[in-house]
């Protein structure tokens, strides 16, 4: 029998989000070490995370040492990836420059799986070889469903596959493009485990194919909206019964996570209601002058204009590279 833990995104700091009534740093303490003592009272082997360990890739050594201080209490093995807001715009390659680099550095027991196709990491037990594998978020994330499984192939053939990802994927059409669809997505997996929707859609048993998808939702409450203020913090126990070949899981609650109405505050929700009005009022203009669907985030806007004027993929790579170094340089 192998047990995994599966807890949402961290987005740890040091200051309050805006929304945030209490002290988040320590909300964020205290829920980390009841992770770890449902870690102890389940038996768990390890702890799995999606990314987003940080809210960005790079915090101050104060918070960085506090939280790995922390950390450093996991009573067994935490396994992650990277999150979007782990590194600077969108590149991998940046990682070697972030204080998530510099926590898998201080904290032994945290280890960051930076590629999907690296070596699946195994968990020795019975007939059935359990393995762990990733995908970090990238700029190639949920276009045409990729991100939902390794890019590798697994060593054994009697084998259960836990795949981690950073992606957006739903249960539901949001109002956004960049998604992939939880009832179509593709995978080589068996246990699928996604982030990055701080909501969470739970479990889901996709029968068709005896797939496993589990987003618990994440750890720490930054949004007030309706949705956020209702939901139940909860983390997700999987196990594997590595002698038959099956799996399941269940949501165990965080009992120390208060109630949203005391934690969080809305009074900022019209104002970011009427920033959103504007926005989109702007964006209507531009498109009834263009013609075109008006796209708000840099990367698609790229990739739109490559395909339209036929440009290499070399072209491309230069041009996202040059704007991943400017936010680098921005962030900083």
């Amino acid at each position: 029998m192998v047990k995994f833990l599966f807890v949402g995104d961290f987005h740890l700091r040091g200051n309050n989000p805006r929304n945030r009534t209490d002290s988040y740093p320590d909300a964020a303490k205290e829920k980390l070490r009841e992770v770890f003592k449902i870690a102890v009272d389940r038996g768990v082997d390890a702890i799995l995370q999606p990314g987003d360990v940080f809210d960005r890739p790079e915090v101050s050594i104060a918070v960085l040492l506090e939280y790995a201080e922390v950390l450093k209490e996991s009573p067994v093995d935490i396994y992650c990836t990277i999150g979007n807001h782990d590194i600077y715009g969108y590149n991998t390659d940046s990682y070697s420059r972030t204080s998530l680099r510099l926590l898998e550095m201080l904290v032994p027991k945290l280890h960051v799986i930076r590629s999907a196709s690296d070596t699946p990491i195994y968990f020795e037990r019975g007939k059935y070889a359990v393995y762990l594998t990733a995908t970090p978020y990238s700029r190639d994330m949920d276009i045409d469903g990729y991100g939902y499984g390794p890019d590798t192939e697994y060593p054994d053939k009697d084998h259960i596959g836990v795949h981690i990802a950073h992606g957006m994927l739903l249960d539901h059409k949001p109002p956004f493009d960049r998604y992939s669809d939880l009832y179509k997505v593709d995978t080589t997996a068996d246990v699928i485990l996604t982030g990055h929707d701080h909501l969470g859609y739970g479990i889901y048993h996709r029968n068709a194919d005896d797939k496993l998808f589990i987003n618990p939702g994440s750890l720490l409450r930054m949004s007030a909206s309706v949705n956020e203020m209702e939901r139940q913090v909860q983390v997700a126990l999987i196990t594997i019964d590595d002698i038959k070949g099956t799996y399941d899981a269940e949501m165990i609650p965080i009992t120390v996570a208060k109630p949203g109405d005391e934690v969080l505050d809305r009074s900022k929700i019209e104002e970011e209601k009427e920033r959103q009005y504007a926005m989109d009022n702007f964006s209507a203009l531009i498109q009834g002058h263009t013609g075109n669907k008006v796209l708000m985030d840099i990367n698609q806007i790229i990739d739109q204009v490559a395909a339209e004027e036929k440009y290499s993929p070399e072209v491309v790579k230069t041009a996202l590279q040059i704007i991943d170094s400017q936010r680098e340089r921005v962030a900083v």
